[in-house]
């Protein structure tokens, strides 16, 4: 069997760093090849990448920071597990950052951030239509930075890029697909004509827009723990030499 980390070291300099060590693992996480719950060897890792244990403890503060890694005790660092609980936390958190970000948009107007989001929802659109779900991801990610950079404030982009990130990582979990997204159609285009209109039209919008998200969230963890029981199951049953 492959192993999951295998041919990380070649992302890894010979003079490596925390930093390297970093976008090495959230790579391998994001990609789904770490599962939730499943432990971060040091040692192997470490060998892997071509670091010290020490660079690697460093690495995984930061992605514990991200949302991304925990430290479970007896276990040590373990690929973060998302919940449905978190689902609701983190698109809570995310309303008040970005209805915030809707207010100060639909107050000073600014015709570049009206660009930026219309370049994006013509992105959007393209790859939902080419059946690209990786790409309408990754813009649906970068429309909503863009809003919340409207608000001015480099603390609350850190903090909505932390929420994206833990919101990606649940994503990242489960087959994406337009159908297990329960979508025929994407609703960016609407939102950004809300944006256009009244204060209370920009938050009406906004605030069905990120139930919507969170419902598709819901879905998609709730896939995964289906499938994850489906096999232990399998493995239970499986007889052993």
């Amino acid at each position: 069997m492959t192993s999951p980390i295998a041919g990380l070291g070649a992302s890894i300099q010979r003079q490596s760093t925390t930093e390297q060590a970093v976008d090495a693992v959230r790579q391998v996480i994001l990609s789904g090849r770490l599962l939730p719950g499943m432990p971060l060897r040091e040692v192997a890792l470490a060998a892997e990448l071509g670091v010290s244990r020490s660079t690697l403890r460093e690495a995984a503060r930061t992605l514990e920071s991200e949302g991304l890694v925990r430290y479970q005790m007896n276990r040590g660092i373990v690929v973060a597990e998302v919940t449905g609980s978190d689902v609701a936390d983190i698109y809570a958190a995310r309303a008040a950052v970005e209805l915030a970000a809707a207010d100060a948009l639909t107050e000073h107007r600014d015709p570049a951030v009206y660009a930026s989001l219309a370049d994006l929802v013509d992105q959007i659109e393209r790859a939902f239509g080419h059946g690209n779900i990786d790409t309408v991801l990754d813009g649906d990610r970068r429309f909503h930075a863009t809003l919340v950079a409207a608000t001015g404030s480099p603390r609350l982009r850190r903090f909505h890029g932390q929420l994206q990130q833990e919101q990606r990582l649940a994503l990242a979990l489960a087959e994406r697909s337009s159908r297990e997204l329960g979508r025929t159609a994407d609703d960016h285009r609407r939102l950004l004509d809300a944006l256009h209109g009244s204060p209370a039209q920009a938050r009406a919008e906004l605030t069905t827009h990120l139930q919507v998200g969170a419902a598709e969230l819901q879905r998609l963890v709730d896939l995964l723990a289906q499938r994850q029981k489906l096999t232990h199951r399998k493995e239970a049953e499986t007889p052993h030499d």
